[in-house]
Formats: C-alpha cells, sequence, structure tokens
C-alpha cells in the first residue's frame, strides 16, 4: 500500500481546514443532502464528504457508510487533495498498486470503485473531497463527472456559508443571518437541480406533489414550470397511466431507492404519441431520523442509444452468421417455392458430393427415420410461426453410409427485395463427437444401474425373510425396520430405473409395444393401486367413456402413475386430488388435478426438463433428481402426444397428456 505523500504546505492547509471549525462537528442536513444527490446521480451506495486532517480522515456526511473517521495513511482522499483541480477516479483499487493491498479494499467496506472531487478554498487549499465509492468496478459518465464536481462546489459553498455564520454567530448576527441563509439553501437547492445535467425533479407528499423540475425534466415531460405545485397524476395523466404514481408511492412509502434500466415506454408527448427509453430512478430523501420527507426524480433519455445498438446488434447477428458460414454448413429454403440451396459443408456432413445437386427431400432422405418427422415439424413451426429453430439429430451419409449427428439451427428472414416471401437459413454443425461421448456416459450410467439391481434384489429378499421371522416371532420393533428398509430399496430401485430410462432415451433405446386398449382400462387400473396404497389423500376418478387409443399402455400408465405420486408427493395431507380423461375430436386428455403449493410461472416451461427441480422452501422437503417429467415427456412425445402442466402458485396444479384416438377398424 502506498501512502499518499503530503505537499510542502500541508501545514497551512490544516490550518485552512481547522479555520473552518467544522472537525468533530454533528451532522448537518444541508452536508447530508448533497451526499444523497451525489449517490443517486452516480448510482453508488455510498456517498462521503472527506475531510483530510494531520494523521486522520473525518467524514462530515456519511451516506451508507457507518464509520465516522479513518486513519489517514488508509485515505484515498489524501491522494485525491495532490491533484486540487482533477478529479481522482479509480475504477478497481484491487489492481490499482496504491490501493490493492488498502485494508479498506481488502476489507470493510471492501473498497473497488472510487471518485473523489477534491474540495478547494478560496485560497486554493484542498480541504478534502466529495466522493463515491462503490463495490464493484464501474466508470463515471461525463454527466456524472460533471455532477460531482458541481456538487463538489456547492459544499464548499456551504462550507463557507457556515464559516460565515460562525462569524456572524460571533458578531451577535446570527438570527438575521439565518433566515437569509435558509433562503440561499433553497435557491442553491434548486439550483443544483436546474444545472445538473440530467432530468430531475423533486416531489413530496403521498401525492408525489411536484416542487420543482428542471429544464431537462419539464422537455421529458412536454410541460413547463406551471406543472409546479400540482400532484404527478393531475399535471401528467399520461405518464400517470404508466402506472409512475404507484410506484413513487411506494418508494416515499418504503423509503427504498427504485431503478429501471433503458425502460420502455410510449405516451402523448407536445400533441403526439412518442415513443421513448429512459434510464431513470426514484430516490427517497431522509431527515436524519429516516423519515422520508421527498423523492428525487432522476432521468436520462437512452432512446437514440438503444436504437442505435439495436441496428449495431442485427448487423452483428447477420455477421456472426456470415462468419459461421465460413466454417459450418449452411442452408437456404425459400419459403414460398421451397427452392433448397445447402453449402458443399452440408453436403458433406449428410454423405454428398460437393457437385452434386441435392433437393429438400434428397436431404430429408438422410436424417435417420426416428428423428425425420421431428425435424419436419420443427421446420415446419419456424416458416409458419417463426420459432426459433435449433434442432439435434442423426443422419446417414447419402454415399458413404457414415452415421453422423449434426445440429442444425436457423430462423425465417424477411426478404430485403419488396414483394419476395421470407426465407429460412440457417448453419449445419457436426456434434458427433459430442454424441459421442454422451453415448459414453449413458453406457456408463446403465452400466453401473444395472450391476447395482443384482444386490438390491438380494438385499430386498433377505429384508423380506427377516420382516417374515420378524412377525413370526411377534417383534415389532424389527418388523417396523423391516418395513423401512424394504421403503428404502424399493425407492432405489426406483431411482435406479428412472437413471436407466433416461440412458435409454439419450440412446434411442426405449422401444414402444404399441397395442389397442380403452383408456377406461387404464384408468381402472390405476384406481385399483392407489386404492391399495394411498391412504393420506382423496382420489377421486371421474367417470370415463370408452376411448380407444393406440399406444403401449405400460409406459402410459407410467406416465399416469408419475403424475399421480407427485400429486400426492406435493399437496397437503388428506387434500383431493382429481383424474379424469375428456375426449375432443380425435385427442384424448388425460389430466391429474391436485390442491398442492404449485408451481411459479417462471418455472412451468422447465418443469419437464432433464434433472430441473423448482426451487422453493417447500421444496427443500421433498426429494427427487428430476427427472420423472422428462422421461414421461419422453414417453409421450414418442407416440406423437403432447404433455404439459397448468398451474397457479398455493392453489394447485393440472398435470395433462394428450394422445391421437385410434382410427375405428
Amino acid at each position: 500500500m502506498q501512502k499518499a505523500p503530503t505537499s510542502r504546505n500541508e501545514q497551512k492547509r490544516i490550518a485552512a481546514l481547522q479555520a473552518y471549525n467544522i472537525l468533530d462537528t454533528a451532522s448537518e442536513q444541508d452536508f447530508d443532502e448533497l451526499t444523497q444527490l451525489a449517490s443517486a446521480i452516480c448510482g453508488t451506495p455510498i456517498a462521503l464528504i472527506s475531510l483530510v486532517d494531520k494523521d486522520r480522515q473525518w467524514f462530515k456526511s456519511r451516506h451508507g457508510f457507518n464509520v465516522t473517521e479513518t486513519d489517514r495513511a488508509l485515505s484515498f482522499c489524501a491522494h485525491a487533495i495532490n491533484k486540487p483541480n482533477d478529479m481522482l477516479e479509480v475504477e478497481d483499487a484491487r489492481s490499482d498498486e496504491r490501493f490493492k493491498d488498502n485494508a479498506l479494499v481488502t476489507g470493510d467496506p471492501n473498497i473497488v470503485f472510487y471518485a473523489g472531487m477534491p474540495l478547494v478554498d478560496e485560497e486554493g487549499y484542498a480541504l478534502g473531497s466529495l466522493c463515491v465509492i462503490d463495490h464493484e468496478r464501474r466508470q463515471l459518465n461525463e454527466q456524472q463527472q460533471l455532477a460531482l464536481k458541481i456538487l463538489a462546489g456547492q459544499v464548499i459553498s456551504k462550507l463557507k456559508l457556515r464559516k460565515k455564520l460562525l462569524e456572524l454567530e460571533n458578531a451577535g448576527k446570527r438570527i438575521q443571518k439565518l433566515n437569509t441563509l435558509l433562503t440561499l439553501k433553497e435557491r442553491e437547492a434548486m439550483q443544483i437541480i436546474e444545472h445538473t445535467p440530467m432530468s430531475m425533479a423533486l416531489h413530496t407528499g403521498e401525492d408525489m406533489k411536484i416542487i420543482f423540475a428542471n429544464k431537462m425534466m419539464l422537455k421529458a415531460w412536454g410541460k413547463d414550470s406551471t406543472v409546479f405545485g400540482m400532484p404527478f397524476n393531475v399535471a401528467l395523466p399520461e405518464l400517470a397511466a404508466l402506472d409512475f404514481p404507484k410506484t413513487m408511492r411506494q418508494v416515499y412509502r418504503k423509503g427504498i431507492p427504485y431503478e429501471q434500466s433503458e425502460a420502455h415506454m410510449s405516451y402523448l408527448h407536445e400533441g403526439q404519441i412518442k415513443e421513448f427509453y429512459y434510464t431513470y430512478s426514484f430516490t427517497p430523501l431522509k431527515l436524519e431520523d429516516g423519515t422520508v420527507w421527498g423523492l428525487l426524480n432522476t432521468a436520462y433519455d437512452v432512446t437514440q442509444n438503444v436504437k442505435s445498438r439495436e441496428n449495431v446488434e442485427l448487423a452483428e447477428e447477420r455477421l456472426r452468421l456470415a462468419v459461421q458460414s465460413a466454417e459450418l454448413g449452411t442452408f437456404y429454403l425459400d419459403s414460398a417455392t421451397h427452392e433448397f440451396v445447402p453449402s458443399p459443408r452440408l453436403k458433406e456432413l449428410f454423405g454428398f458430393d460437393p457437385e452434386e445437386e441435392v433437393s429438400l427431400q434428397a436431404a430429408f432422405a438422410q436424417i435417420a427415420e426416428s428423428h425425420r418427422h421431428k425435424v419436419a415439424s420443427a421446420v415446419n413451426a419456424s416458416l409458419t410461426l417463426g420459432s426459433a429453430f435449433d434442432i439435434e439429430y442423426p443422419v446417414i451419409g447419402y454415399h458413404d453410409k457414415v452415421q453422423r449427428w449434426v445440429r442444425a439451427t436457423g430462423k425465417v428472414y424477411a426478404s430485403a427485395e419488396q414483394g419476395k416471401a421470407p426465407f429460412f437459413s440457417g448453419t449445419i454443425l457436426d456434434i458427433t463427437e459430442r454424441k459421442q461421448d454422451e453415448q459414453r456416459k449413458n453406457d456408463f450410467i446403465g452400466m453401473v444401474s444395472h450391476e447395482l439391481r443384482s444386490p438390491l434384489t438380494s438385499i430386498s429378499g433377505y429384508i423380506q425373510m427377516l420382516k417374515l421371522k420378524a412377525t413370526k416371532s411377534n417383534e415389532p420393533t424389527i418388523t417396523d425396520i423391516a418395513e423401512k428398509a424394504k421403503r428404502q430399496v424399493d425407492r432405489m430401485s426406483g431411482l435406479i430405473s428412472g437413471f436407466l430410462d433416461v440412458a435409454r432415451l439419450g440412446e434411442g433405446k426405449i422401444k414402444l409395444n404399441c397395442e389397442r386398449f380403452n383408456i377406461a382400462r387404464l384408468l381402472t387400473d390405476a384406481e385399483e393401486e392407489v386404492l391399495a396404497t394411498v391412504s393420506t389423500h382423496v382420489v377421486n376418478f371421474a367417470n370415463v367413456e370408452d376411448t380407444v387409443v393406440n399406444a403401449d399402455i405400460e409406459k402410459i400408465g407410467q406416465v399416469l402413475t408419475n403424475f399421480i405420486n407427485n400429486a400426492v408427493k406435493y399437496s397437503p395431507f388428506n387434500s383431493t386430488i382429481v383424474v379424469s380423461c375428456t375426449t375432443s375430436g380425435q385427442v384424448a386428455k388425460i389430466s391429474v388435478t391436485d390442491e398442492g403449493m404449485g408451481i411459479p410461472a417462471e418455472d412451468q416451461a422447465h418443469v419437464f426438463e432433464r434433472f430441473y427441480r423448482v426451487e422453493s422452501e417447500q421444496m427443500k422437503v421433498v426429494k427427487g433428481f428430476g427427472i420423472g417429467l422428462y422421461i414421461c415427456k419422453e414417453i409421450i412425445e414418442s407416440h406423437g402426444g403432447k404433455i404439459g402442466v397448468n398451474s397457479k402458485l398455493d392453489y394447485g396444479s393440472t398435470f395433462w397428456f394428450e394422445l391421437p384416438v385410434a382410427q375405428t377398424e
């Protein structure tokens, strides 16, 4: 750590500081408001007015920092005052030779970013600095730097006023000058807001009365100073419709800042509906006792920046596709004529010679039959719905008969030529090596799971013998232990079966033994099993009309059992579970509805993903690996059906799947 050097006029500087009689004085609202403004404008959690004494730095105002002083040897501001006319900005103190070993960096408050503007008095002495501090690496923009300089000037002005006030007190003129200073304070506050290089407004009260707004904010609102003194929703009904008053009142009541970055909004502005992007914040202004007395409303108009970036991002996206096309296989498909143009690399991956003409039908013919329908559906969804296209599938080389795995990505683009149909374009990547690695992993899972079955079978037999013997000898404790051990063995067996199913799904080895059967029969079997095994919940099976499907009854039964078991597992004791089947057109829909904890909306799209589990306090006590619903999804989709969930948090869930009804023979 490098200690800041002292200047040759250090003694005079200390004398100038002491002449203000400010050290070790109580906090004052005038100075606290300036650190609050500095924190709000610069977006940092900490802002300080630091005065550098002989052996310490003492803080006249502390926003977001509890310590009143620190050793001068640790002071960042002691470095800042060596260049009175320049702002000291340290983007990352952890990599700065001067500060990386500083105890304030390595320990509390863990300073990473620092920016300090020296507080220079009329005689040119740097008394300290107005500084802002963050725990993350960052950099002030030009507007924030300018604002910090303006606020530093206000600190010096207030120090001068305070010094004069003390002189007036000594002269017996304290009361008269206090009134003058109060007036000056109000004017200064308004000047700060007026000259700060961003849109700013001051509000008070539950109705968010507009006390003042600078010219930039009035321009953003499309208003003039006649709105001063008016409630927000009366002065700005077009913005009140965007729910701003509600948010502002929450900040006012709770005292917690609120900010939004690049928020998109459209509203009536100067007689026209216009579109804007704003980065804005609502900062509560507090008294010493923590009471919120006002709200600082600040905003940056970033509309031009956002639209420029969107144009750049679009150009970058097309550039990335062009760069990828130099190494990956590419394709072009006219959505109207179905003209198909593959690149030489794509032809190579599909086993064609570079010079061969390859039609869309010829390319599809090389896709493994197990995945051909899935790929065709994904392509059709992209062409008709604009859905993203990202799918993995195996292909068999036309000439070399080599199987390769590829990943295809693409999207529909609007044609640059007016009146011409959109086109579908994308890339093909060889992922054979990754798939082989996955195969080896699945082989390992399958091998380990298979090897575990034999000892588990033996253990299960021994436990049954132990239970039988304990029953005959009337030893209830051993019988109870044996029953618990048997349940754990059954649970382990179920987990092993689940992992084996996951491995088989990855290999595409799960085979369907399809037959025609009546869903009423499936639900009857399930009802008998539930009556024998479930005593903790009320499970109602609705009446089912005869509905014949062509499917693997064992695997469809596995899906239904999984849904019912989950409903039991995740719903309260003695609650009701309803199992039903309805038919609409040529589709049969089987549903299991519970009264459980429900699933958050953001998790519902992921519950059928492999190893996905909802994170919540309630889920911590429910064990599982997140593979059951994944297996259900794969089983249903392999039948050409659909699977899903409808849920409301704290009200319950309905898990459902659909199967096509069998055609009449």
